[in-house]
């Protein structure tokens, strides 16, 4: 009896024990609740594995349409999300956050990391629009393309952005692509 009851005793020991291990920090920072916070610093655990949506200058947007630009005369590239849909795909709209490659398109698949403000990405810029007014200011960005065809392409990106109110879109996305002049 006494045997059994010493046996029961460290089970309970070792089992309070492996309760607090630390977990590895990718799966502390893996982010699939869809609660994300803006941050100085971005990575691509930091995610939500939810539609795209957002606060600019402090107000939430809902994020309706986003469209993929390949501009043919300047090659320049852009990832457009807006919280209004155009009569047509690729139709005009106001954007309300767009990221911009210039001359050289996205990867087909894969990452790109502007890790902090302070890092510089050549070709790269972010902006976002507040009543129609164009704010440029300093951005991180974390962004992954998991899919691209002819039609569409597909991914999950988090960009912060550095001014009063904390800025920011982050979600999975599907991006209508657009081939423009």
């Amino acid at each position: 009896m006494i045997f059994k009851k010493f046996i029961v005793l460290i089970f309970f020991l070792l089992l309070s024990l492996s309760c607090g291990k630390d977990k590895s920090t990718e799966d502390i920072s893996k982010n699939v609740t869809g609660e994300f916070k803006w941050s100085e610093n971005i990575s691509v655990n930091q995610i939500p594995e939810t539609p795209v949506k957002g606060y600019i200058n402090g107000k939430e947007i809902r994020i309706e349409y986003i469209n993929y630009e390949n501009w043919i005369a300047s090659k320049d590239n852009v990832i457009n999300f807006s919280t209004k849909k155009p009569n047509q795909n690729c139709g005009f709209v106001e954007y309300d956050v767009s990221l911009t490659r210039k001359e050289i398109p996205f990867p087909e698949k894969g990452e790109f990391l502007k890790e902090n403000f302070s890092t510089t990405k050549e070709g790269y810029s972010a902006v976002y629009f507040d009543n129609e007014k164009k704010v440029t200011v300093g951005w991180n960005c974390a962004l992954v393309i998991t899919e691209t065809t002819d039609k569409i392409v597909r991914g999950k990106i988090a960009i912060c952005f550095k001014d009063e109110k904390k800025s920011w879109i982050a979600g999975t996305f599907e991006a209508i692509r657009c081939r423009n002049l």
